[in-house]
């Protein structure tokens, strides 16, 4: 963890470690994939990879969400540019199930995820 200094009364510094702050976004398609198959699996905390999906030809920073090999959706656009920049610098990228709406008898209708930089 990184740290910082913050200086006490007295002038002396003080080392305390930086939160690891996350990009929260909103996963997009949800209904359009594999969802169905995990959706019992999905609540908070869980953890998700993201992988680029070269095959949207209109979208060239697409990034699937998958978990566990199965299709959930795609990361938002609004934040899929600068994740993938991350990516392609090698930066080590993970992500996790912020929160996500579930009705007892009805698909999950929205999920947010939380991406984090390692």
């Amino acid at each position: 963890m990184r740290k910082y200094n913050l200086y006490n009364p007295i002038n002396q510094p003080i080392s305390q470690p930086l939160p690891k702050l996350g990009i929260l976004t909103h996963v997009e398609e949800l209904t359009r994939y594999d969802l169905i198959y995990v959706a019992h699996k999905m609540q908070n905390g869980v953890e998700l990879s993201l992988k680029r999906d070269e095959s949207r030809s209109w979208d060239e920073n697409a990034l699937a969400i998958h978990y566990k090999g199965f299709k959930i959706g795609y990361v938002s656009k609004r934040t899929s540019e600068m994740v993938r920049k991350l990516l392609d610098k090698g930066k080590e990228i993970k992500a996790t199930v912020k929160s996500l709406s579930k009705n007892k008898f009805l698909p999950t209708q929205e999920m947010d995820i939380q991406i984090y930089v390692m």
